[in-house]
């Protein structure tokens, strides 16, 4: 039975034949809004929620990125609430030597962490991350299985493709003769943005184009950011 997200995907991708469409990994797309959907709820709903404390509490509060993440939300009181405790407890934790090279057991045996430098528990976002993009890996792998129209959407030419790390997560999900067609269908999209790449090389290239003018790139362009997240995937998702 499609899901939810199956559908997301599919309108993703066909969504990339449209005027000006976005060409971006839709799984890495689809696990950044999750991501973005649960610090929303949490800044409307859950900031004083006993449970949701008590885990941002162990985990020091969020990781570097997704601390930022939420400070662009601009919830000034939940921001107020949520990091006025963490640095009671982070003050608490000073106190009681969690942070001593010389401490190697009590805490952080506790947490399976053996460095001083971070007695914490994992960000509570980047779980939420975890579990949604294996979520979205999971329901593309079963659309490309099992839908004709899913597989004949991820191989129209206009749609980009996925970027390296989930190909490989959703590759090794497939049967394999849907596994074989990915891969077929991948190597196409990345040549045709090394295509693109070489025009902008030949393009650029001073002894072939002396004028200036005649140097700048325009449309070309988008494929700079492509090619990088063809191969790294999406800023957000580091």
């Amino acid at each position: 039975m499609a899901t939810q997200t199956y559908y997301e995907l599919l309108e993703m991708m066909q969504a990339e034949a449209k005027p000006r469409p976005r060409h971006i990994c839709p799984i890495c797309r689809l696990v950044v809004d999750g991501v973005d959907r649960y610090l929303k709820l949490l800044s409307l709903e859950n900031v004083n929620d006993y449970e949701t404390r008590q885990q941002l509490r162990q985990a020091g509060g969020f990781c570097n990125r997704h601390a930022y993440t939420w400070l662009k939300l601009h919830d000034a009181l939940g921001t107020a609430i949520i990091y006025e405790d963490m640095l009671r407890e982070v003050r608490r934790r000073i106190t009681d030597g969690d942070f001593n090279s010389r401490r190697g057991s009590g805490l952080f045996k506790k947490l399976g962490n053996n460095s001083p430098e971070n007695p914490f528990a994992p960000c509570p976002a980047c779980l939420q991350q975890q579990k949604v993009d294996e979520r979205v890996v999971s329901d593309f792998a079963e659309g490309y299985n099992h839908k004709a129209e899913f597989r004949e959407a991820y191989a129209a030419h206009h749609v980009t493709g996925l970027c390296l790390p989930h190909f490989r997560r959703v590759l090794i999900q497939l049967n394999e003769a849907q596994s074989g067609q990915l891969a077929n269908e991948q190597g196409e999209k990345l040549a045709a943005t090394q295509a693109t790449l070489r025009e902008i090389i030949e393009k650029m290239d001073a002894s072939r184009h002396p004028d200036p003018a005649d140097r700048r790139i325009g449309e070309e362009r988008e494929a700079l950011g492509r090619a990088i997240w063809q191969i790294v995937g999406l800023e957000d998702l580091d």
